[in-house]
């Protein structure tokens, strides 16, 4: 069995979750991955749902991973506001699979994202952060809708074109540190060498 150079520095498990994500083609609502310089325990990515509203933009994701991961569960935060009532205004995520008494140390990042896809792209009322947005949702869905697209259209990151995406993963691909970084002013995203 061959010795394989680790990533980067920090906990076998983290660094071999990074490796799976890094390759992972699956998950393609989840996009530009990146890891903070030497710190394994935060990445950051570009959410891209698939659901009406939120299809129409793109949202920046930020995980914290605690230092005794997988024995405690990552803090997911997204950095573009959104009108959802799953994510509070300081883009907090409500997920029960990562409260202290749902998570289990066999959870893996993968599974994570998955559910929190499957919650952006369908809320989820009954685990609302924001109660007064999951009444809207149950009681007056085209108000909901129509209050989403507009947060979408006014706060969410342009989303990257599949050529574009094309050309982050060929460049990924050829072993180059692709940093993805979108660009405040959503004029462009740009991938670094």
């Amino acid at each position: 069995m061959a010795n394989e150079e680790p990533i980067m520095d920090g906990p076998k498990r983290l660094q071999n979750e990074l490796k799976e994500m890094m390759g992972l083609t699956v998950l393609t609502q989840f996009r530009c991955l990146e890891v903070e310089a030497d710190n394994i325990y935060k990445w950051y990515a570009l959410l891209m749902p698939v659901s009406s509203p939120y299809d129409k933009g793109a949202f920046k994701l930020e995980i914290d991973f605690p230092m005794q991961y997988p024995f405690k569960p990552p803090c997911l935060h997204l950095n573009t506001k959104i009108y959802h009532p799953n994510v509070n205004e300081r883009g907090q995520v409500c997920l029960p699979i990562l409260e202290i008494e749902h998570w289990k140390p066999t959870s893996r990042i993968e599974h994570v994202l998955q559910v929190l896809l499957a919650t952006i792209n369908d809320p989820q009322p009954e685990n609302a952060y924001r109660v007064d947005l999951a009444n809207e949702f149950r009681n007056d869905p085209k108000r909901f809708y129509k209050m989403a697209e507009a947060y979408v259209l006014r706060f969410s990151e342009r989303r990257p074109t599949d050529a574009e995406l094309d050309k982050m993963a060929k460049k990924k691909e050829k072993g180059s540190s692709l940093i993805c970084e979108i660009v405040s002013n959503k004029k462009a995203m740009q991938a670094c060498v």
